[in-house]
């Protein structure tokens, strides 16, 4: 992998940090809400995942819309880390993609629970811990060695 290409990974996964603080930062100014809806659970249904986010607020349709974000950006970010044959630095990017997903489908089956089931919140948490110290491997590993970059 060229020194360029690593800048970029590294660029990358600095993004995705910064993003996972915003994702944070969202997630507890939701659970710390005194607006959260409760509502029965449901079935899977988009419709009815988007109503309940609406219903929850603007901060809880951000935290969804930066899911999707989150998910590209790690997508983004294994697919180069696997170009750069570095093991450590695959498989810190392939654990935090993980964790991401892991902590999506927590928050997608929390809306479905009618925002009741705190075990799913715990789930988005420890996943959201597992991905940042994931990715913050991730870019420990890709730390430029100072001789060959410039």
């Amino acid at each position: 992998m060229k020194s360029n290409q690593f800048k970029f990974l590294r660029q990358m996964v600095g993004i995705t940090l910064i993003l996972l603080a915003i994702q944070y930062e969202l997630g507890m100014a939701i659970n710390l809400s005194p607006t959260l809806p409760e509502l029965p659970a449901f079935g899977f249904s988009l419709a009815k995942i988007s109503d309940a986010l609406h219903l929850a607020g603007t901060a809880a349709l951000a935290h969804a819309a930066l899911v999707g974000i989150l998910t590209i950006t790690s997508a983004l970010t294994i697919s180069l880390s696997l170009s750069s044959r570095i093991r450590s630095v695959q498989v810190f990017a392939s654990l935090g993609f993980l964790s991401v997903l892991s902590a999506a489908a927590g928050g997608v089956l929390f809306t479905l629970s009618g925002f009741q089931e705190d075990h799913f919140s715990l789930a988005m948490t420890s996943d959201f811990v597992l991905a940042f110290i994931f990715y913050f491997l991730q870019l420990y590993f890709l730390k430029p060695d100072g001789a060959s970059e410039s």
